[in-house]
């Protein structure tokens, strides 16, 4: 049987699977991630209607936050724990996890520099954005990101490789 995690214990599961406290309680009020990391009202909603996906099926489901119509939630099980990443109209993971919080991280930090990459970024910025969601490896993912544009898009035409190396990097994968 599928179960949602009511809101009010969300949070108190979501530490004990070990989520760091400051992102939980972050999530929705940093501004600089507007949009990317949202609080989870639209999980709570949509999720009900949802709980028949082969992908969250026999699964207790705790909303980490949505994406738009995406959604980061925990699922867990006697057999498995994982966050992952689906959207709301596909019953497909886009990505798994498994329980690693820092990889979650760098992912929302390396969105958001994505995200500024055209206006231009400061390390500071990027630094007090990483602090702001408990990601303590910024600085460092940064001077790995902030390179000549060629080779950005060298290293971007082989993301999911160039994601994976930047995890070893940093020493989270």
């Amino acid at each position: 049987m599928t179960n949602l995690i009511p809101k009010e214990k969300r949070i108190d599961e979501l530490i004990r699977f070990g989520a760091p406290k400051l992102f939980l309680e972050n999530i929705g009020n940093v501004t600089e991630l507007e949009f990317r990391v949202e609080n989870t009202d639209g999980a709570y909603f949509y999720l009900p209607k949802i709980l028949d996906y082969k992908i969250i099926r026999n699964q207790n489901i705790i909303p980490i936050f949505s994406c738009g119509e995406s959604f980061y939630v925990f699922t867990f099980n006697k057999h498995t724990e994982r966050i992952i990443h689906f959207e709301l109209e596909n019953d497909a993971i886009y990505t798994d996890y498994g329980n690693n919080w820092n990889v979650l991280l760098m992912d929302i930090m390396i969105q958001y520099f994505e995200d500024k990459i055209d206006n231009g970024i400061e390390n500071n910025d990027f630094k007090r954005v990483g602090e702001k969601i408990g990601f303590h490896k910024a600085e460092k993912l940064f001077k790995l990101l902030d390179i000549p544009i060629e080779e950005y898009n060298t290293k971007y035409d082989q993301k999911e490789k160039w994601r994976i190396e930047i995890a070893k990097e940093l020493e989270i994968l």
